[in-house]
């Protein structure tokens, strides 16, 4: 089994028994300690061995800790620091708070303070980090449900492109399973298939806004049916939506998978009767498969004009199809 690899402090003050006190204090187990006297020094020890976190005295023999700081972020991420000051000069405080450290600390040091805010942000990166490779696993297992799905190398590279784009930065990342896991804490609750219909439309409404759309279920014939629409504020007439999701229909059967239609760049999909009231209408459809190959619904949302549904709608559709099939599935 391998050890864990330690995080690396970065201690700069030119104070030899306050460098001394903070070395032996933050030194542990999992912590290695590397001291400087001086700005200098600090950089080049640096150079030579990147350390997760700074902590550094504003003023310093040979340069200001804050400019330290700034250098050792140049052209890199940014690097997490912790400023010690023994002076109580506003306008030196307000140039440290604008480097957004850790936190700030002024002498004589509260050393468990400084334990616990050092402590907390490796923590943070620790958990960054276990994110990254659990968003590369996602990557990888999406690739291969594609694969087997599709069997069509260029739809893959773009499902591939659109989930780096979701999972891009980790906020995005930890919105959407968020998200995914109270939508699949609804499913479990629903009774029917109108309970999850409804949780569908309901979650899609709270992430982006307005949404209209249409339910539809296989009958005894494998045909799509609607079962039921929605609407904010009200759902449009029956006639519409048959001639609307018509469209939707085909372009899932020659293809399971999700998909995003422009109505108005491909009006000639759609019957005369309802053209004009395309332009800015954007669909998007959500295919119902339990199991590949095996489609037992179909939920198509649409948007008119308002704020049309983007690459974020179009992952997260994808997210929930699965299990809101396997919902549909369970209640059959």
């Amino acid at each position: 089994m391998s050890r864990r690899k330690a995080a690396k402090v970065l201690v700069v003050d030119d104070e030899p028994q306050l460098r001394e006190l903070l070395t032996d204090a933050l030194s542990g187990p999992e912590v290695r300690v590397m001291a400087a006297a001086s700005g200098a020094e600090a950089l080049d020890l640096a150079g030579r061995d990147r350390p997760d976190i700074v902590v550094a005295d504003i003023r310093l023999s040979d340069s200001n800790g804050l400019e330290v700081i700034d250098k050792l972020r140049a052209g890199r991420d940014e690097m997490p620091a912790v400023v010690i000051t023994g002076y109580g000069d506003a306008k030196l405080l307000t140039e440290a708070s604008r480097r957004r450290p850790v936190d700030v600390m002024t002498k004589p040091l509260d050393i468990e303070r400084l334990r616990a805010a050092i402590r907390e942000e490796l923590a943070r990166q620790a958990q960054y980090r276990r994110l990254c490779s659990r968003t590369r696993r996602l990557r990888s297992l999406a690739k291969s449900i594609s694969r087997r799905r599709r069997g069509d190398i260029s739809r893959l590279d773009a499902a591939c492109a659109e989930l780096t784009s979701a999972y891009r930065s980790l906020s995005d990342q930890m919105t959407i399973q968020q998200w995914l896991i109270n939508y699949q804490n609804e499913l479990i609750g629903a009774r029917n298939d109108d309970d999850i219909f409804a949780a569908l439309f309901r979650t899609f409404v709270r992430r982006s806004g307005a949404v209209f759309g249409v339910a539809m279920v296989t009958d005894a014939d494998a045909e799509l049916c609607i079962m039921g629409r929605f609407g904010v504020p009200q759902p449009d007439p029956i006639t519409f939506c048959r001639a609307l999701v018509a469209p939707a229909v085909d372009a899932v059967l020659v293809d399971p998978s999700c998909a995003l239609i422009e109505a108005d760049e491909k009006p000639e999909l759609f019957p005369e009767a309802i053209r004009r009231y395309l332009p800015g209408l954007t669909i998007l459809a959500l295919p119902l498969m339990p199991s590949s190959g095996e489609i037992i619904g179909l939920v198509v949302l649409y948007r008119k004009g308002e704020q049309p549904f983007t690459s974020d709608d179009m992952a997260f559709a994808e997210l929930i199809s699965i299990p809101t099939a396997m919902a549909i599935s369970r209640n059959e």
